[in-house]
């Protein structure tokens, strides 16, 4: 780990799949591939100024598994670049694994995902990719009593899954046709609001 004390590494969010990196630069190349769609170890190494043998080491150990899945490769000057993408672009959060890490951390990688999510938005604001189709942006308030707030949660599980069904039959599809893949970010939460908490009665504790 020499070297890494003062990079600025992304952390892995999904703490159950933390359970797949012994390393910490290990979670950094998974999110940014995540993040980027398509990345190569020669792009991680010069973002971070480190060999690109080192990251190319971590590079497969995703690889062997099956987090990342290389792509294409592309012939250097003296070297091939390859390429590679996420397996699953979802970065989905199992509620009981979720609940048992300390409320501190767990706030910690929220806001630390919050914020990335944030500002790709506002990039793409900037640049005018935002509003470029049909896109879809909504808010929506709800009162919901304990069973509601259940019920809406595997309604959200049911959303995941139903993406990452329309993900792997357009994979299938580009494939096939040779089509370019429109690269999309898709943000679904849902949460208390600061309003919630701010009813809640003096001096009362919450524990898990």
């Amino acid at each position: 780990m020499a070297g890494l004390e003062r990079k600025k590494l992304k952390q892995v969010i999904d703490p159950t799949l933390a359970k797949a990196f012994t390393h910490p630069l290990r979670g950094h190349v998974w999110v940014t591939v995540c993040e980027k769609g398509v990345v190569s170890p020669t792009e991680i190494a010069e973002e971070l100024d480190l060999d690109v043998t080192e990251v190319s080491y971590h590079f497969r150990k995703l690889h062997k598994k099956r987090l990342i899945r290389l792509l294409h490769t592309v012939q250097r000057r003296g070297f091939d670049e390859h390429f590679y993408e996420p397996c699953s672009p979802i970065l989905y959060f199992d509620d009981f694994d979720w609940m048992e890490i300390p409320r501190s951390i767990r706030e910690s990688f929220s806001a630390d995902l919050l914020r990335r999510i944030v500002e790709e938005m506002v990039g793409a604001v900037q640049v005018g990719s935002f509003d470029a189709r049909n896109r879809h942006l909504s808010r929506i308030w709800l009162k919901l009593d304990e069973r509601g707030w259940r019920e809406l949660t595997r309604a959200l599980q049911r959303m995941l899954e139903r993406i990452g069904a329309i993900q792997g039959r357009s994979e299938t599809r580009c494939e096939e046709s040779s089509e370019e893949p429109i690269p999309v970010e898709f943000v679904l939460a849902a949460f208390e609001t600061i309003a919630s908490i701010v009813q809640r009665a003096a001096g009362e504790d919450e524990s898990i």
